[in-house]
């Protein structure tokens, strides 16, 4: 073989050397993708099936915004219960401690309110919607989106056609999340057009949890208008119902749950 013949013999073995070395690298993404999504599927599933019932602080900020100026807001501070219904169900109330520096009087009607930031806060990566989604993972994050025409699939109606991510720490949990969803979807399937979400590991009844500690989340509304709502959850703890049993009575209720 001349000189020629043993180059072109090199080059041939290189680049079938780097076509391995490509292919290796995308079956070892391809892995990590996959385990990071059974990592943060297993999370979800956790918050929207074993979540027990607890209660945290809720301090609060509801706007009304029209061209970048407050037109309406209050302040709150309340205890929002987490329970989970006979059907499974997670719910929420709330209990108005104060509004706007006060102790609340009447009715209480902020602005707007935004609820179930807990058993659904990593709705999107859940085993039955990963599939309406295209995921792609990088250092310390992960981003989803849904592709064209994902929307009309029976299956995925319900997830708004989003767009988003979540920031990862070292062990691959979810220390923040945003995502955004089309106008028109999202009044579709009523859910509010931008969220970004912080959570922080909280152990509840022996399991640890990724609770959501902060929730941010804003629509867009007619004439201008953009409804504003952020808050932080902080104390969460266990609820339980307490009974007393008095002398020659039935059992007495001291703090029994609302219904959802």
């Amino acid at each position: 073989m001349g000189v020629r013949g043993v180059g072109l013999a090199v080059l041939v073995a290189c680049a079938a050397g780097a076509l391995g070395q490509a292919a290796a690298a995308q079956d070892g993404q391809a892995a990590a993708l996959q385990a990071e999504l059974e990592k943060l599927g297993a999370a979800a599933l956790s918050l929207q099936h074993d979540l027990p019932d607890f209660e945290c602080q809720e301090t609060g900020l509801s706007q009304a915004l029209k061209k970048g100026k407050v037109k309406a807001q209050v302040r709150f501070v309340a205890t929002v219960r987490v329970e989970r219904a006979a059907a499974g169900r997670i719910g929420e109330d709330l209990e108005v401690s104060e509004v706007n520096g006060k102790r609340p009087s009447g009715r209480f009607d902020p602005p707007f309110m935004v609820g179930g930031g807990f058993g659904e806060s990593l709705f999107f990566f859940l085993p039955a919607t990963q599939a309406c989604f295209h995921y792609s993972l990088s250092e310390g994050r992960i981003a989803f989106e849904s592709p064209p025409g994902t929307f009309d699939r029976p299956q995925c109606t319900n997830t708004g056609a989003p767009r988003g991510f979540a920031l990862l720490d070292d062990a691959g949990n979810a220390t923040h999340l945003e995502r955004r969803v089309p106008h028109e979807y999202a009044e579709q399937v009523h859910v509010v057009d931008f969220t970004a979400i912080d959570f922080a590991p909280s152990e509840l009844d022996g399991k640890v949890y990724p609770l959501t500690a902060k929730m941010v989340a804003d629509v867009p509304k007619e004439e201008g208008v953009t409804f504003h709502f952020e808050a932080t959850y902080t104390g969460c703890h266990l609820f339980k119902a307490t009974s007393r049993i008095l002398p020659g009575e039935t059992v007495v209720p001291d703090a029994g749950p609302p219904h959802p």
